[in-house]
């Protein structure tokens, strides 16, 4: 069975939605952490907080919503290596994490600096975890085989404790599959890696979508089970798989002041090989207009109606659909969007990897 390992920003629906799981389903995953960039203050001008502020009590939150788990962690999107604490911050992450019994595996890439290297080294020293690598189109052994050969080299880390993530990004036509299974049979053929993981981004980037129901092609699966089916038919080795959840990392920091934003109520529903947006009016306007949580249920009525409603699996987020429209529990705001929506995802996909052939 092909292992999930999927890239989670580090948000409080994501973390709530992890708690929501069931111990298999947890057990059947494992979590990349993604931890996201420093707030900005458009006052001032400047990141509202420190990195030491930023970091603080991240630990604590991510072993209560993975356990005494494994995971990955991933802070590629800081602006800063500052100290924290008087250590570097890759170091005092994993550290912390480890105190608290949850057992965090860097995740690095090609191009990060120095200081970073040595603390992803100095990490595996310490509690031989290995490490992740995300490897971009760019990055791919196919295309540039010197940027993981380099890597390698400088980590030190044995390849036996190389996890690799070969991201295909948002790209997804049929050269898109070719190029990520060539990938995959490159990276299987270089070294005996721990395991190859095959994904990209999740949800499309859209914009000007209508009320109602939207459906959106889950490509991302879609070329995932085309190179997991091309593996199988060759006899080669099968590809573990991730995703962002219910995210697109193109758009964690469009640089946009909240305060000027209109926000829609919206769920970010999973099926089968598609997505089904359910949009209501708007959850918040501009000089405070805007319905607040009753602007999603008349969406979420729309989405029950719908043919795939409740496939390929029920998840406990049906549960809390049929709650909202009952009007037995509330409809929440984006935070609870975003879990419910990340739940219903990670258990549907749990779903679809156990019964691969």
């Amino acid at each position: 069975m092909s292992h999930y390992r999927p890239i989670l920003l580090v948000r409080a629906g994501e973390l709530a939605a992890l708690k929501r799981l069931t111990a298999t389903t947890q057990n059947s995953m494992t979590p990349a952490f993604l931890v996201p960039p420093r707030p900005w203050d458009f006052d001032k001008e400047a990141y509202s907080k420190s990195l030491a502020d930023h970091l603080k009590g991240l630990p604590q939150k991510l072993a209560d919503a993975r356990g005494k788990r494994r995971a990955y962690v991933d802070l590629t999107l800081l602006d800063t290596e500052e100290d924290v604490h008087g250590t570097f911050p890759l170091t005092w992450m994993v550290d912390e994490a480890a105190k608290l019994g949850l057992e965090l595996i860097p995740m690095t890439s090609p191009g990060r600096s120095t200081a970073h290297y040595a603390a992803v080294s100095a990490a595996h020293g310490k509690y031989g975890l290995g490490v992740a690598i995300r490897l971009a189109p760019a990055e791919w052994l196919t295309i540039d085989p010197s940027a993981i050969n380099t890597l390698g080299a400088t980590l030190g880390i044995p390849q036996s404790e190389v996890d690799v993530f070969s991201d295909f990004e948002s790209e997804s036509t049929a050269i898109t599959s070719q190029s990520a299974y060539n990938e995959l049979l490159a990276l299987s053929r270089f070294a005996a890696f721990r395991s190859i993981t095959t994904g990209g981004a999740g949800f499309p980037i859209v914009t000007g979508t209508p009320r109602g129901i939207s459906e959106l092609p889950r490509s991302e699966w879609q070329v995932f089970s085309s190179v997991h089916a091309k593996a199988r038919a060759a006899g080669t080795v099968k590809p573990d798989f991730f995703d962002y959840g219910i995210l697109n990392p193109q758009s964690i920091d469009l640089g946009v002041d909240p305060r000027f934003m209109s926000i829609s109520a919206a769920l970010r529903y999973t099926i089968e090989d598609d997505w089904l947006l359910a949009k209501g009016e708007l959850f918040k306007g501009q000089g405070g207009s805007g319905k607040g949580g009753a602007a999603l249920p008349p969406a979420l009525r729309v989405l029950a109606a719908h043919p795939a409603y409740r496939t390929p699996i029920s998840s406990q987020a049906d549960d809390w659909i049929d709650q909202v429209i009952a009007g037995t529990t509330t409809p929440g705001a984006p935070k609870a969007w975003r879990e419910w929506g990340t739940v219903r995802h990670l258990e549907v996909v749990e779903h679809q990897l156990s019964i691969l052939p």
